[in-house]
This record gives C-alpha cells, structure tokens and sequence, in this order.
C-alpha cells in the first residue's frame, strides 16, 4: 500500500524553507511527487504536501485518501523571534508580494514602509501590526488536539543534534527501516546543527538560533508586543504568565 500523505505544515518564519529542502531532497532520492500550492489544486498522486501557512483541512485530506491515510508535522515558533525575524527580513526581501505597491501603505511596498522607519523598535512595532502580528493569529488558530498531527518548535528542532525531535517526527509521517535512516540523513545534511551553510537561502534567513528576543527585546517593546498579544505566549507555551 502507499505510504501516507505527508503534510508539512509551518508559518512565516518557523522553517518553511528548511522543511521544503530536507523533504525535496527525500523526493529527489525517492521520486517522489510534492505538492507545494493550494489544497483546493492537491494532485491525487501527491506524496509531500507543502503547506507554508498551515492552510489546510486535515478532515477533507482524510476523506479524500482513506486507504492511503494521511499524517502531518506542524512546526510553530516563538512569536517574539517571529517578530524578529520577519522584520529584518523584509527590509531587505526581493519577494515579489513584499515589493509591490500597497494602498494602505501609501503607494509604497511593504518593504518600503518598513524600511523608511527611523529606528528598529518601530520596524519591530510595524511587523507587529502586520505580518508577523498574521502569523501569530494563525498560529493562536490552530487546532492543537489534531491525532493526525506531530506538533513540533523550531526552537527545539534547530538544536536537535542527537535527532531526538526528528526521529520520532520522521517516523510518525510514515518512515520506517532503510528509508528512515536516508530521510535522517537529508535532515542532518540539510540543517544548521549538521554544518549545512544554513537552512534557507542566504538572504532568507538573519539568524538561525532561537531566544533572539532577550536581546533585542525592550521593555518598551515587551510592552507593545503584551498590549497586542496579551496571552499568546501562554497558549502556545512558551510561557506560564506574563512576567517575562
């Protein structure tokens, strides 16, 4: 029998790129056949299914390949490093979605806005209220009780030298003897704990380690952020209250 639809579900900046290179270098050794657009476009011979904004509906994947069954890894990451690193991401980005003038930024392109304001913390405050402010909701959104799901954190996966995290990810999706072992092989090859020169493209990435926030973090800017996520940090765990 086939072996189960893998879904790969992720945000802006919690991986997306790192995933998409250690499973397209698994379909490479395995020809295997990725789908990386919409649900609604999801061929029927789809082996990888690339979700880079989690948009997907799980319960309609399950229908439409019953035999086949379908698993999925879900990677969030820490909102604060979110914010980060999205902002400095985009003041420099040559996607096309991010460089295309806006009326609500005033004709300017969202890189534009940003990167015409005068100090970080308002960049920061800005990708806040934007598109990293996007991805936190999302991230708020999602259905964490999911059995077809393995949730996971890039905090934890970009460390995860001894493949503690990737092991059992590798064989919930449906790896198992010979082919698990290659597919650890691509995630030691292709990760930053394994020496790759980085897990993004060079300009896709400002820096792979997590906790990014303790420095650059404010008290102004801890503020900003509380005021619009109040329990964000909470809900997803990576704190117990708000005194951080």
């Amino acid at each position: 029998m086939k072996p189960p639809l893998i879904v790969i579900c992720t945000h802006h900046k919690t991986g997306s790129v790192w995933m998409a290179n250690i499973f397209r270098a698994i379909r490479r050794h395995e020809k295997l056949q990725i789908h990386s657009k919409s649900q609604a476009d999801l061929p029927a011979g789809t082996d990888v299914f690339l979700q880079d904004h989690s948009k997907v509906d799980l319960k309609a994947l399950k229908a439409r390949f019953p035999k086949r069954g379908v698993r999925a890894l879900h990677v969030i990451g820490d909102p604060r490093d979110v914010v980060i690193s999205g902002c400095f991401y985009h003041v420099k980005t040559v996607e096309r979605w991010a460089n295309n003038p806006k009326k609500e930024f005033g004709g300017k392109s969202y890189r534009d806005a940003i990167s015409a304001l005068p100090t970080d913390h308002d960049k920061l405050v800005f990708e806040m209220d934007h598109t990293a402010g996007k991805t936190i909701r999302e991230m708020l959104a999602w259905d964490y009780g999911n059995n077809l799901v393995h949730e996971a954190r890039y905090e934890d996966l970009i460390v995860d030298r001894e493949l503690k995290h990737f092991q059992p990810i590798m064989a919930f999706l449906g790896f198992e003897g010979e082919r698990l072992e290659t597919a650890l092989k691509y995630v030691r090859e292709l990760s930053l704990f394994g020496g790759a020169a980085g897990s993004d493209p060079a300009d896709h990435i400002r820096s792979g380690e997590g906790r990014q926030w303790v420095r650059t973090f404010t008290p102004e800017l801890k503020a900003e952020f509380k005021q619009r996520f109040p329990d964000a940090l909470q809900r997803l765990g990576y704190e117990i209250n708000s005194d951080w």
